[in-house]
């Protein structure tokens, strides 16, 4: 399982912002899903942790010493974004418990970043192979 990162320029008139662009995590949510995914899929989740020690996106000058605004660019399997979902959903069940519950909250967001990426990865698959 292989997950690459790449740098974008943020000056290129072509590029999108990074909140519009479902192959890019921040650090935090590539950290917090390494926490989760450690124990049930540890290739996986060492290899999303190996992003976060790659080179961030660029950013804004304001931004450049903060290591909490860094965003970096995944490239995935369809079946290894599968994976991800699939951990992430383990959390919710069975019922959360109040200790555990802030946990439940993040998957939740978690999956739904992974989920875009799903989406866009579907739609960039020639026709006759879409679900």
């Amino acid at each position: 399982m292989s997950l690459k990162i790449s740098s974008r320029c943020s000056s290129d008139p072509n590029s999108q912002h990074i909140d519009n662009t479902p192959d890019v995590f921040s650090r935090g949510s590539l950290m917090f899903t390494y926490e989760i995914l450690r124990k049930q899929t540890p290739e996986l989740a060492l290899t999303i942790r190996n992003v976060v020690h790659g080179t961030p996106l660029e950013k804004s000058a304001q931004d450049i010493n903060n290591r909490n605004t860094d965003h970096f660019r995944v490239q995935v399997s369809p079946e290894q974004v599968r994976v991800i979902i699939e951990g992430l959903t383990a959390q919710d069940t069975p019922a959360p418990s109040p200790e555990n519950m802030g946990k439940v909250i993040m998957a939740k967001a978690l999956i739904d970043e992974w989920t875009k990426l799903a989406n866009k990865l579907i739609q960039d698959l020639p026709e006759d192979q879409r679900p």
